[in-house]
């Protein structure tokens, strides 16, 4: 898969300047601190300025992005054909490659590194986030968290990705984490409603080394911010845009996030073959 992206990285590169170009719809995971709108417009100036550069064969430009709710919305919405492509994160977008045979890539897009990170509620969360965020150094330090990077996302086999196992500690705290399955084997759901891959795995082991249970909840991805501000979940994965930056795209006000435990520079942007 590594040599493909680069094969066709390098085709786009050369081929993107004589192809004619098109307007196309591009579906994405839905955005909570944006509209739609303005996802437009910030993704407009992400492009113009350089931010954002994207590589396609078919030099499809301008693009109009749609939001949806789930990954599971989005695919159907690209079996419909209300959008063109979808965009997801590369290790996402190569494991759709890989489980569904309809799918191509259709473009590339570079930028600076994006982030995943914990999120928790500002009013009452710092203490958790300063909890989780000393099991995270801690994970960084002693490798752990490279190990599981590489076992569930750069190497994470053929077959179907296997339930994750958690401490039970009697008598300790309960922290309700609400997951979604929109970005595997990131975080993963599987058809049994089990969760799986990466970030499982990560809370796993935090749980481990904070001696607390861990509540796994399945949401929509959209429903995050109403999750985490209603008390039911008092953890959700957020998206981070550059560390500093002042425009967060998927952090809301009220969201604080801990430090950042996986990254990336590119999407992938899928079509049917």
């Amino acid at each position: 898969m590594k040599k493909l992206l680069c094969v066709f990285l390098l085709a786009s590169m050369i081929f993107a300047g004589a192809a004619s170009a098109a307007s196309h719809n591009v579906g994405l995971l839905t955005q909570l601190n944006m509209t739609q709108a303005e996802f437009q417009t910030y993704m407009d100036a992400a492009l113009s300025s350089g931010l954002w550069t994207l590589f396609t064969a078919e030099a499809a430009d301008p693009a109009f992005f749609v939001f949806y709710d789930s990954l599971v919305a989005m695919q159907l919405g690209l079996d419909k054909g209300e959008v063109d492509e979808i965009d997801l994160p590369e290790a996402v977008a190569e494991y759709m490659l890989n489980t569904n045979p309809n799918y191509s890539i259709a473009a590339i897009a570079v930028t600076k590194p994006i982030y995943f990170a914990f999120g928790f509620r500002e009013k009452d969360g710092a203490n958790l986030r300063d909890k989780f965020n000393t099991a995270l150094q801690a994970m960084k330090a002693d490798k752990t968290l490279a190990a599981l990077r590489m076992e569930y996302v750069v190497n994470p086999g053929t077959g179907p990705l296997e339930a994750v196992r958690f401490n039970k500690f009697e008598g300790a705290d309960t922290i309700k984490v609400a997951v979604t399955g929109d970005l595997p084997p990131i975080d993963f759901v599987a058809a049994d409603g089990t969760p799986a891959g990466f970030n499982t795995a990560i809370l796993a082991e935090i749980g481990k080394r904070l001696k607390v249970n861990i509540e796994l909840l399945n949401i929509e991805s959209a429903a995050r911010a109403s999750a985490l501000a209603s008390g039911r979940a008092d953890v959700v994965f957020w998206f981070q845009v550059r560390a500093g930056e002042g425009v967060q795209p998927d952090v809301p006000s009220g969201v604080i996030l801990s430090e950042s435990y996986y990254d990336w520079t590119k999407y992938l942007h899928i079509r049917k073959k």
